[in-house]
């Protein structure tokens, strides 16, 4: 009787923890995180393009992925966990979309960006860095800014998803 108590005692000790951290691999859903935007140009985003679009249809695009994915987003402290998505601009960005003798690449958009996590429960497991690289057919066209978004939300849901993991998303260009 005594080896059974001790057996479940240690099962409930070494398996507690375990579950815990199982629990905190999606940080955004028991309590509210704060996402930022740091446009890496001194934090002020670009203006709004004649073709791909304003940055807030971005930021917008990306809130409302992660909304819908059931993560619990808010724009002020305080937050248990901080996402910062790290954007790269793209300052020549094709603006036509059939190429003539003359192509015009004054648009812009955003090549890339990384997604860090901070904050959060000192005893959780970090989350890596999500590296969003949307690459296109073509390599001469890239994504809109509401694209950028929901393709950055989508591998946010997607990475922190349990296991067995749904299918990789692809950006749509």
């Amino acid at each position: 009787m005594r080896t059974r108590l001790g057996l479940v005692a240690l099962i409930v000790l070494v398996a507690g923890p375990l579950i815990a951290q199982d629990s905190t691999r999606a940080p955004c859903r028991e309590s509210a995180c704060l996402v930022t935007f740091d446009w890496s140009n001194g934090s002020t985003p670009p203006d709004p393009d004649r073709r791909y679009g304003a940055p807030t249809d971005l930021e917008s695009a990306f809130r409302a992925r992660l909304t819908e994915a059931g993560y619990r987003i808010t724009n002020s402290l305080p937050a248990s966990t901080t996402i910062t998505l790290r954007l790269t601009p793209q300052t020549r960005a094709l603006c036509d979309t059939m190429e003539g003798m003359n192509p015009d690449y004054s648009c812009h958009t955003v090549a890339r960006a990384t997604i860090l996590f901070s904050g959060g429960d000192p005893n959780a497991k970090p989350i890596t860095r999500i590296d969003v690289t949307p690459r296109c057919r073509d390599p001469k066209l890239s994504i809109t800014m509401a694209q950028f978004g929901q393709y950055g939300g989508d591998l946010v849901v997607y990475s922190l998803a349990p296991d067995p993991k749904p299918a990789r998303p692809s950006a749509k260009c």
